[in-house]
């Protein structure tokens, strides 16, 4: 009877161990975490002009009309605060009409954007609903490790939520994209187009870079989004729904060198820290900084009131500065205008009209301002706004004159 009271305990010891082995640092990472992840369903209207005779334009005032398409994508997102805040891509989102998110149990609501970025590819959503849900833990994505363990988790081509591993690759690889600038984290996890908006987590369970499915030249490689990027951003989106610009005091020219500063304002966060004109900038928080769309990404996630390192050459030495970011003076915006372009403008009523100008042959006085950057102006705070947050880019002014309706391109 010892002998077999012995062989079952054996068996039961030895059953309990095999269980152990097979709940790896792997399967504990993703029991804390699946619970905060969803899925995003997202529902467009696209309208399209249709002439059933061959589109040939004389028919359009007769026979022309509007076909109307309703079209769906897929992606993920994670909980960040338990009244149902939730972070994802912004080209999950973009141009939605509806948005619902799919939780872990099959729940389903529906949800709105309180804020997004197209530079950074976030988004904020709401889930409209009263109840408490589980939060993400957020990590730090300035502590990796290159061949680190990680885990993609989200809703590939709509299969419900899925995880994939692999290790870190790169903790900062720099990329062009979409004739843009952006810093990711590289993994071999792999990372497919319902996927994006899903968190990249660690062996903690913590969330270390949001997924994305962007560069589509990349086979066997993902790319994601440094969590510390949304930890910057995300107080403002919860509080203003958009990312403040940061004022720095200082312009720039690109030149074959790289980047140079060209004027420093007085009494600018620029002028406090030490930078000098015609500093060259070299690194920006480590980035290597070379020309404005790479410094334009930078500085949009970094909110007034936080702290960067800059690295400037100057006279062949190299220099650290801690420089402080502002918000904007009053009227930036407007000021910069007046600078750069000669432009000032009559703003006492709705309709606001060219002032002054010093380009004559592109925008002449008494030309009205109709819309800037696709976006009606109805006042000069509009007008100012926009400039600010399209500085180191460009603007596209729609103007009226005699009748006639253009458009001028102006590099600000």
């Amino acid at each position: 009877m010892r002998y077999i009271v012995n062989i079952l305990l054996i068996i039961f010891l030895s059953s309990q161990t095999f269980a152990s082995h097979r709940i790896t640092p792997v399967v504990e990472a993703i029991r804390k975490f699946e619970n905060t992840v969803v899925n995003i369903r997202t529902e467009k209207i696209i309208r399209q002009q249709f002439n059933p005779f061959f589109n040939d334009p004389f028919f359009d005032n007769f026979f022309g009309f509007n076909r109307v398409y309703k079209t769906q994508s897929l992606g993920s997102g994670f909980f960040v605060r338990e009244n149902g805040i939730i972070v994802t891509n912004y080209h999950v989102t973009k141009a939605a009409n509806k948005i619902f998110v799919i939780l872990n149990n099959g729940k389903q609501y529906s949800a709105e954007i309180i804020g997004s970025d197209k530079i950074l590819d976030l988004a904020v959503l709401k889930i409209n609903s009263d109840e408490s849900f589980p939060v993400a833990n957020l990590g730090d994505s300035s502590n990796l490790y290159l061949g680190e363990t990680v885990i993609a988790m989200g809703n590939p081509f709509g299969l419900n939520s899925s995880v994939t591993t692999g290790v870190i690759g790169s903790t900062r690889r720099i990329l062009k994209v979409d004739d843009g600038f952006s810093v990711f984290i590289q993994t071999d996890a792999l990372i497919n187009p319902g996927n994006s908006g899903g968190p990249l987590i660690n062996l903690d369970g913590e969330v270390i870079g949001i997924n994305t499915a962007i560069y589509r030249e990349a086979q066997g490689i993902g790319f994601s989004i440094p969590v510390n990027v949304l930890k910057r951003v995300l107080p403002d989106f919860l509080k203003y729904g958009y990312i403040r610009k940061s004022y720095t005091g200082f312009q720039t020219s690109e030149t074959q060198e790289g980047l140079k500063i060209t004027d420093i304002s007085a009494d600018s966060p620029a002028a406090k820290s030490g930078l000098k004109k015609d500093d060259m900038i070299l690194q920006i928080e480590g980035i290597p900084v070379r020309n404005k769309k790479a410094l334009s990404y930078i500085l949009r996630s970094y909110p007034p009131e936080t702290t960067i390192d800059i690295v400037v050459n100057r006279n062949e030495e190299q220099l650290e500065r801690s420089l402080k970011l502002e918000e904007f003076p009053e009227n930036y915006g407007l000021e910069y205008l007046k600078k750069e372009f000669g432009l000032t403008f009559n703003g006492k009523t709705s309709l606001i009209t060219v002032k002054s100008t010093s380009i004559p042959s592109y925008i002449k006085k008494g030309d009205a301002l109709i819309s800037v950057n696709h976006k009606e102006i109805n006042k000069l705070s509009d007008l100012n706004n926009i400039v600010v947050n399209n500085l180191g880019g460009e603007i596209i002014m729609t103007l009226h004159r005699n009748n006639s309706t253009f458009k001028i391109k102006l590099e600000i």
